[in-house]
């Protein structure tokens, strides 16, 4: 039986609040929290029953649904005949992504608005043009600040391993 700190449950529990405040089931947001701290980083649905203490029922619905988002990827273990689940390499890109195509959604709907109520006073209008904008200037710079970051995380890694070969090459071989 896997325990759990108080602290880590303190997370789990907290990114159940986060993702049910975001629309997804508590229970969801719990196993989300879980798999992103686990140990191992792969979770058989009997792992996160227990870490949980949720119902199977619950667990396989919750991972179904995490997995339907891109948020969590089924594998196989081998050797192993169950399903394990762990989270997605690339799930916050998906994740960010999807709020991207929500922001465009939302412009369009206030593009929408605004032919609608054309020449309607100016209050009806301002309210409507003020969330375009911002979803507007959102939709622009919110694949920026992804690209960004993909460049950064990439530099990152190429130090990372140029780092490493600079320390195997350092190191002398074993006698």
């Amino acid at each position: 039986m896997t325990l759990m700190s108080d602290a880590l449950r303190g997370y789990v529990n907290e990114t159940g609040l986060l993702l049910e405040n975001a629309g997804l089931p508590r229970i969801a947001g719990q196993v989300l929290g879980w798999l992103q701290v686990c140990e191992p980083e792969t979770q058989s649905l009997s792992d996160i029953v227990t870490a949980l203490g949720i119902s199977r029922a619950s667990a396989s619905t919750s991972t179904r649904l995490l997995e339907q988002i891109g948020i969590v990827e089924r594998t196989i273990l081998s050797g192993d005949r169950r399903d394990f689940y762990r989270i997605s390499r690339d799930a916050w890109h998906r994740f960010m992504q999807t709020r991207i195509e929500t922001m465009r959604r939302l412009r369009r709907n206030a593009d929408h608005g605004l032919r609608v109520i054309g020449s309607e006073p100016a209050p009806r209008q301002a309210r409507l043009e003020r969330m375009r904008r911002l979803y507007a200037f959102l939709e622009r710079e919110m694949p920026k600040l992804l690209e960004r970051f993909e460049a950064e995380a990439a530099d990152e890694q190429t130090d990372y391993q140029t780092e490493m070969t600079t320390l195997a090459a350092r190191t002398p071989p074993a006698e």
